[in-house]
């Protein structure tokens, strides 16, 4: 314990708390004596008021307070520690006894303790369940057994934990991050691990399952990906091993153990408690796999009780008071089920997981404070369920627990989170039951997606004919766009509802311009000596330009210089020079902005000489001050979002992490050549050859917004491709993308310049280059996955490694030529050939699909970005029979699309809505968008279902409709054809047709140009 340090300020705040409670718990002082430390009671009373107050466990000490000082006995080496408690200006008196192996003196030292209890008084608490064990103790009590006689011991251990019970701001801090472990390992492990296990019809037990969710916080890769925000995960441990019941066999008290039975799929009741930095929280969340009716009644039932109970955890009330609440709740609306509820409610939770004394339950008077924490424990127990297929669905139990802080005058806030919605923990393996009209939960959960609404009401189809082959295949399909466009509908309104601009001034989107002065000299005595010949002088030092007027040296800085136009008319020369004023052009450039309305500005000014030699060096001078000064601002505004990165911390000790032989896009110096690519603690380091030396590339890990691995499969190049949050500089230039990638197929090497070859020259030696291209692709592919993975790793997860899906790809034109887009799961990207193309999702706004109608076989895409100053970005050409495709892309990561028939102008829109934001939204916002979408197409669709034919109707029609045919073939053939000779507007059968066709066709092929021979064959394809 010598490098254990203690918090003095925190020891002496609560000190103060504990000396002024002895009075309150009518004693004059209060004992508290550890012994030995016990594995199997690792949390009492007494090392929880230890741990509180010192921050660790001191084992063999004893504490004496009393109401005005704090008396401790312990070891040398404790003792030394806590001399630095002493120190504290204003803090509680403390005094420190050290005993040793000495009996005698130990004996003395407890006698001097014994007095200064005599001295306070008769009146000791103690904590009374609490059995210290060990050489001190027993000391103790053989020192104590005279005077024990003379003190009244009273137990006080409600007193202490109403001190625990009431959480400081650090305490809170650790009690939040053990309720969002809790909250992580529940719904980013235990669900997709229970959801998997039943899809695939996997055999497990409870206390298996229970195994692999302890195993989370031994598994250091796992447990870096769950709490990537934890900085010390070494302080996380399980208050009690996670608690995993079904088949029948329920116990939902804190302390419950796991069944040896199979994990059955009916009701799964999972509860998770886990401790950070001693404290502690819990979590409990019950999930239905095929439930029936009557359970999904009793389930919202008691969801909603929970949250009732959430209002009624308020600071003052008493927690029996709010038991009798819940109890008085289930007697009102569902008495049926009051003797199923649990007899208690919940707990005081902290250093303790389980406060005996502060309970929601019967009879307990202690008042709510804000600051408390407690577990919400509402469950149901006991439940009979009729309609169960075996006997171990025929009983289960619910339990809903969650960690929550009690508020000054509003409702408790839970610091647990997480899905516990009824269709959130329902589970449908069912083909029947998923079939149901009702929405219920996939069993395999969608990336960041809640269902939408149910499945549309199945209607009677009253026509025989079919658009599809298969009923099945049209009821899914017309399912899922009825889905998507339900989905659209609700993302449109949260775009259309949203008001992200209240309160904020709008401007035109442009860049705020600002006058500018320039300063060609401080005073007249600074210009050159060559200016008092009144000739135009160019001085390069101050980048002015001199000009004589009215016999005066007049400088102009080169900024001001708009243009210089050079012209020759007989002997003369004219320079015309151009200086920019504002007020004077058209665009947006020329629109300079003005210090005082009321200045007069020189426009131009013009020379003439007959020296047409000066002339033109003068002309190549200014020309080329010009162009340097253009060159340097325009350097310096490529440069103004560089962002300085933080030093690379290289690996010390140890050999860096390698992938050797990679080429870097884009090239930092001159000709590509191969370097190793290295992970270090802090970053990635590439260290580039070149002619001049080569050049070092580091890219630090706080700095990458996506990193990508895209794998050779049917691409040229195996690629680790990084996307930075700032650009840095790469050479002379910034780049936001660099790529790291390696050619799949070995161009060095000759497949038909060895010996072999030339023998023998057939199939199998093109079966032999196939496999080994393939195995070579395979071993690229492995390699450079294996090392991005290190590098999330190297990260601690502030990095995820991001792959393309191909078979979700689709072409389209974002810069020049028609690539390959691959969606991923943050991005839309095309990584092969540059330029790169990446979009992430969450920075988008809205996407709007133009040229979107009948007869066209390309339409565009538009990304519109949050940021509306940022110029949208268009994707063209985009094939029309990939619409759904990408339709179905988009509504699968949440962006909400509109689609319209032609291209719109985005750069006058965004203009408006930067002007006015908020209007814009008041207006409509992308209302005006949403015209054509399918959004806007659900509504006709519904409009249009609205007819239906009854059955009486269909047959009527069915029989009308045959009776007419039959009427038809009734008829005698000479009837018919004299019916068809009368008729003057009768058609000519088919062979007539066809031999008219024929010549018409050789008539034109012998004598017709080849331009009109086109609207023939489209006319016999008729």
């Amino acid at each position: 314990m010598s490098d254990v340090q203690l918090d003095a300020a925190a020891f002496h705040r609560r000190a103060k708390r504990l000396t002024n409670s002895v009075k309150k718990a009518d004693v004059d002082s209060i004992l508290i004596l550890q012994g030995r430390s016990d594995e199997n009671h690792p949390y009492t009373k007494t090392i929880a008021t230890q741990m509180w107050l010192l921050g660790y466990e001191f084992p063999n000490t004893l504490i004496l307070v009393t109401s005005d000082k704090i008396y401790v006995v312990a070891s040398q080496k404790k003792a030394k520690i806590l001399e630095a408690l002493k120190s504290t200006p204003g803090g509680v008196p403390i005094e420190i006894f050290v005993h040793g192996k000495d009996a005698a003196k130990n004996q003395e030292i407890f006698n001097q303790t014994i007095s200064v209890m005599k001295s306070s008084g008769a009146k000791l608490g103690v904590i009374a369940k609490d059995s210290p064990s060990g050489k001190t103790v027993d000391e103790w009590n053989t020192a104590f057994m005279p005077s024990k006689a003379e003190f009244s011991e009273t137990d006080v251990s409600s007193t202490i934990a109403g001190l625990l019970s009431v959480k400081e701001d650090s305490e809170m801090k650790y009690q939040r991050t053990a309720a969002k472990m809790c909250s992580s390992v529940m719904h980013s492990y235990f669900i997709d691990e229970m959801a998997g296990i039943f899809d695939e019809e996997k055999s497990i037990t409870n206390e298996k399952m229970a195994e692999r969710i302890a195993n989370v916080l031994a598994n250091d890769k796992l447990s870096k990906k769950l709490f990537p925000n934890v900085s010390a995960l070494d302080m996380a441990e399980w208050s009690t091993g996670p608690i995993v019941q079904s088949g029948g066999q329920y116990d939902l008290s804190p302390t419950a153990n796991c069944s040896a039975s199979q994990l059955h799929a009916g009701t799964v009741v999972c509860t998770l408690s886990m401790r950070y930095f001693m404290y502690n929280a819990s979590i409990s969340r019950t999930f239905m796999i095929d439930p029936t009716p009557e359970q999904e009644k009793n389930y919202s039932f008691l969801l909603g009780l929970q949250k009732q109970a959430l209002s009624w955890l308020k600071s003052g009330a008493t927690m029996g008071a709010v038991y009798s609440k819940i109890l008085s709740h289930v007697q009102e609306h569902r008495p049926d089920l009051q003797e199923n509820l649990t007899k208690d409610c919940g707990f005081v939770t902290g250093i303790e997981l389980s406060d005996g004394y502060n309970t929601i339950s019967p009879g307990c008077t202690t008042a709510l404070e804000p600051n408390m924490v407690i577990v919400l424990r509402i469950g149901l127990e006991n439940l009979v369920n009729p309609k169960g297929t075996d006997t171990q669905s025929k009983t289960y139990a619910y339990q809903l627990i969650d960690t929550v802080v009690v508020r000054e005058g509003s409702d408790a806030e839970p610091i647990t989170t997480g899905e516990k919605e009824p269709n959130d923990v329902s589970f449908f393996f069912n083909d029947e039951e998923a079939a149901a009209p009702a929405p219920k939960r996939e069993a395999k959960r969608e990336n960041n997606r809640e269902a939408n609404g149910g499945a549309a009401k199945p209607t009677t189809r009253k026509s025989a004919i079919l658009p599809s082959k298969f009923r099945s295949e049209e009821k899914e399909e017309e399912s899922n766009t009825r889905k998507r466009r339900e989905h659209q509908k609700e993302l449109l309104n949260r775009l259309l509802g949203r008001r992200r601009f209240a309160g904020e001034a709008g401007d035109d989107g442009e860049e705020t311009r600002v006058f500018k002065k320039f300063e060609s000299y401080k005073r007249e005595t600074a210009l050159p000596r060559e200016a008092r010949s009144c000739k135009i002088l160019v001085d390069e030092r101050a980048e002015s330009i001199v000009l004589p007027i009215y016999g005066m040296a007049v400088p102009f800085h080169i900024s001001t210089l708009k243009n210089i136009v050079k012209t020759e008319e007989g002997d003369y020369v004219y320079l015309r020079i151009n200086l920019a004023s504002p007020g004077q052009g058209v665009g947006k450039k020329d629109n300079l902005p003005q210090d005082d309305a009321g200045s007069t500005f020189v426009r131009s000014l013009t020379f003439r000489s007959t020296d047409a030699v000066r002339m033109n060096d003068i002309h190549n001078s200014i020309t080329g001050l010009k162009r340097d000064q253009v060159k340097r601002e325009t350097e310096k505004a490529q440069l103004a979002d560089i962002v300085q990165q933080d030093k690379l911390i290289q690996a010390v000790g140890q050999r860096p992490v390698r992938l050797p032989d990679v080429f870097m896009r884009p090239v930092a110096d001159g000709k590509r050549f191969p370097a190793a690519l290295e992970i270090h603690n802090n970053g990635l380091r590439y260290v580039s050859a070149g002619r001049s030396g080569g050049s070092t590339i580091d890219i630090l890990f706080n700095n990458i917004r996506h990193l990508f691995f895209q794998p050779c499969d049917n691409e040229l190049l195996v690629l680790i491709h990084v996307h930075l949050k700032n650009p840095i500089m790469l050479g002379k230039k910034k780049t936001q993308d660099i790529q790291f990638y390696r050619e799949a197929s070995d161009a060095s090497f000759d497949e038909t310049g060895n010996r072999r070859r030339r023998i023998r020259y057939g199939d199998e030696d093109e079966i032999e280059a196939e496999q080994e291209e393939r195995r070579r692709r395979r071993q690229l592919n492995k390699e450079f996955k294996e090392f991005a993975s290190k590098i999330a790793d190297a990260s601690n997860h502030e990095v995820e490694v991001d792959t393309p899906f191909r078979e979700v790809s689709f072409n389209g034109v974002p810069a020049r030529a028609n690539v390959l887009l691959q969606p991923t799961v943050d991005c839309l990207v095309h990584l092969s050939d540059t330029p790169f193309f990446i979009i992430t999702v969450v920075d988008v706004e809205l996407v709007h699909l133009e040229r979107v109608q009948f007869g066209l076989k390309n339409f565009d895409m538009v990304f519109v970005f949050k940021d509306f100053k940022r110029s949208p970005v268009h994707v063209n050409t985009i094939p029309m029979k990939q619409l759904d495709n990408v339709k179905e892309w988009l509504d699968s990561v949440n962006l909400a699309y509109t689609e319209g028939p032609v291209n719109l102008n985005w750069a006058p829109i965004m203009k408006t809505i930067n002007t006015d934001p908020v209007g814009f939204f008041e207006d409509g916002g992308w209302a005006f968008l949403a015209h054509d979408s399918d959004a806007e197409d659900d509504e006709s669709e519904e409009e249009e279902s609205e007819f239906t034919v009854s059955e009486d109707e269909f047959e009527e029609s069915e029989s009308e409709s045959s009776d007419a045919e039959s009427g038809f073939g009734t008829e005698s053939d000479s009837s018919e054809g004299d019916d068809m000779d009368d008729s003057d507007e009768s058609g000519e059968d088919w062979d007539d047709l066809e031999a008219k066709a024929k010549a018409y066709d050789d008539k034109r092929s012998h004598g017709g140009d080849g331009g009109d021979r086109a609207p023939a064959k489209r006319a016999r394809k008729r």
